[in-house]
């Protein structure tokens, strides 16, 4: 007889058990919104993905209006979902690791990232899911590089000073502090507003993600300081529903999923290229930082506070934040 799997949330979302005789398996992921970044492009390429690489035998559902972005992560892992295509920086703060690729200077772009992430960060970063918040990772991706968008040019030291700059993680927080500026939380569905009525003079942000979210309708600058330009994304599932997925369709799952993630990276300054075209028709001025700029802005008195508190962090985690840091120096040769 035909075995059918069912996965489901009970009502006080409790981790989905699995239902005998049935051969199909039902999972929903969540996510945020986020129109015209690559993390979208590749999460909402997941159902009809793995349908196709399973036989239609695993479907996967899409919520985007379920959980909150903070909550990504605890949800799969506290069994409230059973899947989630979760965010690095809003777990950063808890776990300096997650940052690793926003510190100022360390990795410069997705090559840098990408190399180090196949060296030693990816198998890092698969313990992490799997100690900390109980998920098995499927895939990683990145979002396109970090710029600043703002309402008037802020191409040197001087000009940070003062404003009022809504960020996404925690060490371009305390880099902004370092530089005069100040860090301004705003939700992300109300940034667009909150530059209009400048309760912000800007954001860093993904330059994809902030062209469909309209930043271009209410700035006109977009500037790449390279401070940390990487912020990366994953795919998860609750070890405990995975665990229960026959061996046969695991196999295809990660197959599928190392596949699309891959791809992901390696279409990486294509899909760049694409949206900063669209973002310079619109009539905003795209800048990047020139080398004697960026001397300016890497050295001591504004990074070593970025540094000296993520490595306090780390230590408070138990974890040897400089001998991190050496080894992506060692694997980039800086």
């Amino acid at each position: 007889m035909k075995k059918r799997i069912l996965f489901f949330i009970s009502l006080v979302m409790s981790v989905p058990s699995l239902v005998a005789n049935a051969q199909e398996v039902d999972l929903t992921m969540v996510m945020i919104p986020g129109p015209g970044s690559i993390y979208s492009q590749s999460v909402l390429q997941v159902p009809e993905r793995v349908s196709k690489a399973t036989d239609g035998r695993v479907k996967i559902t899409i919520n985007n209006s379920l959980v909150k972005g903070t909550q990504l992560a605890p949800s799969v892992r506290d069994g409230r979902t059973q899947m989630s295509a979760v965010l690095h920086p809003y777990l950063s703060s808890g776990d300096p690791r997650m940052g690793l690729s926003h510190l100022p200077g360390l990795i410069e772009n997705i090559e840098e990232y990408k190399f180090v992430w196949d060296a030693f960060y990816g198998k890092l970063l698969a313990d992490i899911w799997l100690e900390k918040w109980n998920s098995v990772v499927l895939a990683e991706g990145a979002f396109c590089t970090q710029n600043l968008w703002s309402k008037t040019p802020i191409q040197s030291i001087e000009d940070f000073k003062g404003k009022k700059i809504r960020v996404n993680n925690t060490e371009s927080a305390h880099l902004l502090n370092a530089l005069g500026a100040k860090p301004t939380p705003i939700a992300w569905g109300e940034i667009p507003s909150a530059l209009d009525r400048g309760l912000i003079d800007g954001i860093m942000s993904a330059s994809c993600a902030g062209y469909q979210h309209g930043f271009g309708r209410v700035t006109k600058y977009l500037q790449n300081w390279k401070t940390g330009p990487i912020v990366g994304w994953a795919i998860l599932v609750n070890k405990d529903v995975w665990a229960e997925v026959p061996a046969d369709l695991q196999q295809m799952i990660k197959a599928e999923m190392w596949s699309l993630q891959e791809e992901s990276f390696h279409s990486y300054y294509e899909y760049q290229t694409v949206m900063q075209e669209k973002i310079e028709a619109d009539g905003a001025q795209f800048w990047v930082a020139p080398d004697n700029k960026l001397e300016e802005l890497f050295v001591p008195k504004y990074t070593d506070a970025v540094y000296e508190t993520w490595y306090k962090r780390a230590d408070e985690l138990g974890v040897d934040g400089k001998a991190l840091v050496k080894r992506v120096r060692a694997v980039l040769g800086k």
